[in-house]
């Protein structure tokens, strides 16, 4: 095509060189004559038609450019043999483009449609902010969860429910916060989250909003149902032995005739109850001390040197059952940011469990390892090669008063949590039966 276009473009300009050069020569021997008369027609038609032939060349290539610009991909070029082979080609490659053209648009209108699809089908709000603060994309779910159709800007969101707004202006890329609000007079707890978009030359805020209040009741009922079968056993356990002995020392009283042995008999029912009473107001004491777990005062620490002194303190327990302890420290220290006695009696427990596990097992050991994820995320980990934990038992670890131990309280673990929780960190355990347990906390 492009070969045939060079070739009657220089046909053309042959054509008009040869006929000027006739035309110069007859006016300089001749002057005017009939020849003359001739070749400047000639010379004007073929100056004529070769603009003519640019010139459709040229508003062919802007009309199909010009096309592009504006996705107009609709128009066909006329591939007919009647403007020449040249311009059948020419037309037959735009018209190969704008079918292109309309094939990508083909498929990236059905990408939109299977993500709009999605987006509008999940059971997570989505909404969409540009850099101006309005609003691109919301789907169903939001409107369901917030209750209302639309979110012009994000200021709206502001005249709608102040405090929503304030939790979407406060929270950062990446991160989860939890929110509750009182929406159409309905408790609604949310969880959200921001993510940011950088798409050509703007900057998009997507957030996305869960509300999870009934799972969290759900949650908050469960773990109600474990602490009330808990503290019904436990507190069963002391007062039928009471009730009983006091029922014996009643029948005792009332014989008439009491001898050195009935007055024995209820010396040691007394005694028994006594006993049992003050077990049973040591548990109350011990549930008390679990609901009123201190604040953290945060003030930075050397972790490893916080782990040693741990360490330290348990050294005569570890080397009374030939406990090999193995620490996995990085090269440098670091500061935590922690209060130190609580964090202690966090990390106490968990060895202490750990050795208790480890208890006459042949080569025993406790990994204390530490792992800095970023310049702000610690992770802590202890593990032993203990006989592990059941799934039974482990689903029910950091239950309060849950314990397998003849003499335990079952508050260790639980206020464990608690505390990790309260340096806004987050603690796990692992068990495979066999291998042993791992605790991971993450600060």
């Amino acid at each position: 095509m492009l070969r045939e276009f060079k070739i009657k473009t220089i046909l053309y300009l042959l054509g008009i060189l040869l006929v000027g050069v006739l035309t110069a020569r007859s006016i300089g021997t001749m002057g005017m004559n009939s020849t003359l008369v001739l070749l400047i027609p000639i010379l004007i038609g073929l100056l004529w038609a070769f603009f003519r032939f640019v010139d459709k060349t040229n508003q062919e290539v802007a009309t199909f450019l010009t096309n592009i610009k504006y996705d107009d991909f609709a128009v066909n070029f006329s591939e007919s043999t009647t403007s020449g082979q040249s311009f059948q080609r020419l037309h037959g490659a735009f018209n190969m483009v704008n079918e292109k053209f309309r094939d990508i648009r083909s498929q990236k209108e059905a990408q939109f449609q299977y993500l709009q699809s999605i987006i509008e089908n999940v059971d997570t709000g989505l909404i969409c902010f540009d850099s101006d603060n309005k609003t691109i994309l919301h789907n169903r779910s939001l409107q369901a969860i917030l209750r209302k159709s639309y979110f012009p800007t994000l200021e709206s969101i502001k005249k709608y429910n102040e405090a929503l707004f304030i939790a979407l202006q406060e929270i950062n890329p990446g991160e989860n916060k939890l929110v509750k609000l009182l929406i159409s007079g309905n408790i609604v707890q949310l969880s959200i989250r921001k993510t940011i978009l950088k798409l050509a030359n703007d900057e998009f805020h997507l957030y996305s909003l869960q509300n999870i209040h009934t799972e969290l009741e759900n949650q908050e009922v469960e773990s109600w149902q474990k602490l009330i079968r808990i503290l019904t056993h436990e507190i069963m356990n002391s007062v039928a032995p009471v009730v009983s002995l006091s029922a014996t020392s009643e029948e005792i009283l009332q014989n008439p005739e009491l001898d050195e042995e009935d007055h024995a008999d209820v010396y040691r029912a007394v005694s028994a109850i006594r006993r049992r009473s003050a077990g049973l107001l040591n548990f109350t004491e011990t549930y008390r001390q679990l609901t009123k777990v201190p604040s953290p005062k945060f003030e930075p620490n050397n972790l490893l040197e916080l782990l040693d002194g741990v360490v330290e303190l348990l050294s005569s327990d570890l080397s009374a059952q030939n406990i090999e302890l193995v620490k996995l420290y990085p090269p440098k220290d670091f500061q935590v940011l922690v209060d130190a006695g609580l964090m202690e009696q966090v990390l106490i427990n968990i060895i202490k469990n750990a050795i208790q596990a480890l208890e006459n097992r042949p080569n025993s050991k406790i990994t204390i390892s530490v792992q800095k994820l970023d310049t702000e995320n610690v992770e802590i980990g202890i593990s032993d090669n203990g006989p592990g934990i059941s799934p039974e038992i482990l689903e029910n670890i950091f239950v309060p008063f849950f314990t397998t131990k003849q003499n335990g309280s079952g508050i260790g673990l639980s206020l464990s949590r608690q505390i990790i929780h309260k340096h806004k960190g987050t603690i796990q355990v692992t068990s495979e039966i066999g291998t042993g347990t791992s605790f991971v906390i993450g600060l």
